[in-house]
């Protein structure tokens, strides 16, 4: 049987992270630092619930309104008769998908493929109140487009903080072709979406959109725009997508992420 992880690093973690009032956030957001860096890794047993509450100054059910959190987060998995165990990296990595397309015959979810057209930092006024969550002058703007196979191609914009944004080996946008930007912001950064708020309206499609849709100006269709906040309540993705008229369905996804 393999030993259980030290409770002193979540002890040391819990005194240094901000109390905000509600003790088992603070205790989960705790639990999720020591696995961000590493002192809690993947496959590591933790102490019975009874045991955390007694290293820290919290109840029981403090400790498991924490674990659920992390359990709900993919941080943290439970074996029934073993106990709860941290999350290997391919389940704690947040395959996010706020949206998704689905076979119109069989009803199964279609993976979406992704074609990055350009790459380029952007001020954040000339969006008006569509990117002023950010707070900052600039962020960087990620022109894609998106299809499933079958289908004609809907137009996506990302927008992401410029601290956040990966450079990848090479040169051109093209080393970027179907790289998930949420598996590269956990990995390098930590930073997961816990929240996404959606909003659609019927407008007239960009001008780019449109050259590389191929539609003739003006055009009117679907803009979808989803923020994406951590769980700390911070902005940190901006996706807006372009869909024309007669596009295949798109259903927005209203789970977790993550989950």
């Amino acid at each position: 049987m393999t030993s259980k992880l030290s409770l002193a690093p979540l002890v040391a973690q819990w005194e240094a992270t901000p109390d905000t009032g509600v003790k088992y956030q603070r205790l989960a957001e705790a639990f999720a630092a020591c696995i961000h860096s590493g002192t809690f890794m993947p496959g590591g047993h933790l102490p019975k619930e009874t045991e955390i509450s007694a290293a820290l100054p919290v109840g029981l059910s403090t400790v498991q309104k924490a674990l659920a959190q992390l359990v709900e987060e993919g941080l943290v998995i439970r074996r029934r008769k073993l106990g709860s165990f941290i999350a290997e990296l391919n389940h704690q990595v947040p395959e996010v998908h706020v949206y998704r397309f689905r076979d119109p015959v069989t009803g199964e979810e279609m993976m979406p493929f992704t074609r990055v057209l350009r790459v380029q930092r952007v001020p954040t006024a000339e969006y008006g109140p569509l990117l002023t969550g950010f707070e900052a002058e600039e962020v960087m703007r990620l022109d894609r487009l998106v299809w499933v196979s079958g289908a004609s191609p809907a137009y996506s914009s990302f927008f992401m903080r410029c601290e956040y944004h990966v450079d990848l080996p090479g040169d051109g946008a093209e080393t970027l072709h179907g790289a998930s930007y949420h598996r590269m912001l956990w990995e390098r950064f930590g930073i997961r979406t816990a929240q996404v708020r959606h909003s659609a309206s019927a407008e007239l499609l960009s001008r780019h959109a449109c050259e590389q849709l191929d539609l003739a100006a003006p055009h009117v269709g679907m803009i979808w725009d989803a923020s994406e906040y951590d769980r700390d309540g911070r902005l940190q993705i901006v996706q807006r997508f372009e869909l024309p008229r007669g596009h295949r369905p798109m259903e927005l996804v209203e789970r977790k992420p993550g989950l």
